[in-house]
């Protein structure tokens, strides 16, 4: 569907919003609500709020509460991760995502959107964390049916009193069947890992290799359909000491296409620095890289506002080679028909997962060991 005058010009300017270039709005009727229902979507409604605010104040002034948000919620998270460490002294770990990221890969440090944090354990220690957390007063919020998936979930969501939710990861890949698809372990990621500092607070981040692998990886499963993610991408890139590291890992995870889209989706629209044959480098052959082009310039990213879409849909099925991708892109999308047309399901209150569930599926996760 062709888009108004309106909603082209602020497509073109929440992409200049990222690339630190000055936003210029169109003078149209519904101007204030187009920005705001296209940064928060993009996921950089902090972030717009300070390029806008000197220059349209009053459309700044309707993204106000999302700055002050995101600021608060990375200085209590900030704060959190300091207790966390203590609790976690002698256990290897480490903390991505959300708070690194807003941190030390995002234009203005303390404004990236986000909801939880994230830690990663190896699954010798998962139990031994998890005791120590729930003893710490985290409790485990997922209930019987999701533990009990064959999907094995590789992480576990734990709330605090204060409502904070945290992803514990024994693997950085959530779901079993698409954790198949990689080769990369929490021992390997744990043995690479970097210290840093938020704050007064000492970490453990994921080293500047597999920080960009990852958030590459993560964002083409999800389909790479925000800007927000993009940018994490691009500011990673912009940071890389050896692009030969970058592609030996890359190789290593099995993730050499989704890095080479994401970075060829950055290149395209922020101008992310890459290397002109890091793209061939990484497994993605000419065919692939002319249709992920045409994909992006008939549905631009920064033209979308909900998620289903053919970009969204492609980039999750990259595979290596045009007849995997092509054959998975079909599957989804036959898929894709299929839940559409199932009864959705009512769903409960959900309750959290019986001691039982949870000794049985940290079991499963020691298990893994051996496999």
């Amino acid at each position: 569907m062709r888009r108004t005058a309106l909603q082209q010009g602020v497509d073109r300017a929440l992409v200049d919003v990222c690339r630190g270039a000055q936003p210029h709005l169109p003078e149209e009727p519904g101007l204030v609500d187009e920005v705001v229902a296209g940064a928060r979507y993009h996921r950089i409604a902090p972030l717009t709020h300070v390029a806008l605010r000197d220059s349209y104040p009053d459309v700044a002034g309707a993204l106000r509460e999302d700055r002050a948000r995101a600021l608060v919620n990375h200085l209590r998270t900030s704060a959190l991760l300091g207790g966390v460490a203590g609790v976690l002294t002698g256990v290897d770990w480490l903390a991505f995502k959300g708070p690194l990221l807003s941190e030390f890969a995002h234009p203005i440090p303390g404004l990236r959107f986000y909801k939880d944090l994230d830690l990663l354990v190896g699954p010798d220690q998962f139990r031994e964390t998890c005791n120590r957390l729930i003893d710490a007063g985290w409790r485990i919020i997922l209930s019987d049916e999701s533990l009990l998936s064959e999907e094995l979930p590789g992480e576990v969501a734990l709330v605090n009193e204060a409502g904070v939710v945290m992803d514990l990861h024994w693997s950085m890949v959530v779901m079993g069947s698409v954790r198949r698809r990689f080769d990369v372990t929490a021992e390997a990621l744990l043995a690479r890992r970097v210290p840093v500092m938020i704050g007064p607070a000492k970490l453990w981040a994921l080293s500047p290799a597999d920080a960009l692998v990852h958030v590459c990886q993560h964002a083409a499963l999800i389909g790479a359909t925000k800007l927000g993610h993009v940018l994490d991408a691009d500011q990673l890139a912009r940071q890389v000491p050896d692009w030969d590291d970058v592609v030996a890992r890359a190789e290593t995870w099995g993730a050499g296409v989704q890095v080479a889209a994401v970075l060829g989706r950055g290149h395209r629209l922020l101008g992310t620095p890459i290397p002109e044959d890091l793209e061939a480098r990484l497994g993605l052959g000419p065919g692939m890289r002319a249709v992920l082009a045409a994909v992006d310039a008939r549905w631009p990213v920064q033209g979308l506002r909900k998620d289903a879409s053919w970009v969204r849909l492609v980039t999750r099925g990259l595979r290596p080679g045009l007849f995997g991708t092509g054959a998975s892109i079909a599957g989804r999308a036959a898929r894709g028909v299929v839940d559409r047309l199932r009864p959705t399901e009512e769903s409960g209150p959900r309750v959290p997962a019986s001691p039982e569930v949870i000794d049985a599926y940290l079991t499963k996760v020691e298990a893994t060991q051996l496999a």
